[in-house]
């Protein structure tokens, strides 16, 4: 296995779109529903390549390390956390737009 084919992590960064409406864009012009729509999208895309990587590990693929697929699973746990947090952004936010009397 060569150093190139191990692929760079890139940082868990929202994008910045500038579609929707701007009610519900943040100071930084993202969509709420977009970052969150990404976050759980590369959670699941994560989660695959590091199912995929475990069980081609587990098949004995000489191409696979157990590092690769150790840092693959840590990956999806990372995402998953990431996409978990930001729906509980969002779920207390609406806990207190409803409890604010009008």
């Amino acid at each position: 296995m060569s150093a190139s084919s191990i692929a760079a992590i890139a940082p868990v960064v929202p994008s910045i779109g500038s579609e929707g409406p701007a009610a519900t864009r943040g100071p930084r012009g993202a969509a709420f529903g977009d970052v969150l729509h990404e976050a759980v999208v590369d959670a699941r895309g994560n989660e695959r390549v590091a199912t995929e990587l475990a069980a081609r590990f587990a098949e004995g693929d000489p191409e696979v390390g157990i590092h690769e697929a150790v840092i693959a699973a840590e990956k999806a746990n990372v995402s998953l956390r990431y996409a978990t947090t930001l729906k509980n952004k969002v779920v207390e936010a609406y806990r207190e737009l409803m409890a604010t009397q009008v």
